[in-house]
């Protein structure tokens, strides 16, 4: 199976041991995210900490484990196809 995950998904599971953290440990799925995401969680990195009350070294150890099963696809490759993604999306609705 493959997935696409957002920033937003990759910080909860970041935030707390919880079902969004096990999903995403599941090597059995592709996951894909954007190649921004790193620097998207490198920019929450002290809120991630301070919330899931780890040391950022700790959240960052999490998130390399994560990075393990996260394919990041590189923003050119879809940079030009957002009109196209957006028309699937509004047509399929």
């Amino acid at each position: 199976m493959k997935l696409i995950i957002d920033t937003n998904v990759l910080i909860s599971s970041l935030l707390k041991d919880s079902s969004t953290r096990e999903i995403l440990l599941n090597e059995s799925i592709d996951f894909y995210v954007p190649e921004i995401i790193l620097s998207e969680i490198k920019k929450y990195l002290p809120y991630i900490a301070q919330k899931s009350e780890l040391s950022e070294d700790d959240v960052k150890k999490l998130l390399n484990t994560h990075m393990e099963n996260l394919h990041l696809v590189p923003i050119d490759e879809y940079e030009g196809k957002m009109d196209e993604g957006m028309n699937i999306i509004i047509h399929n609705s």
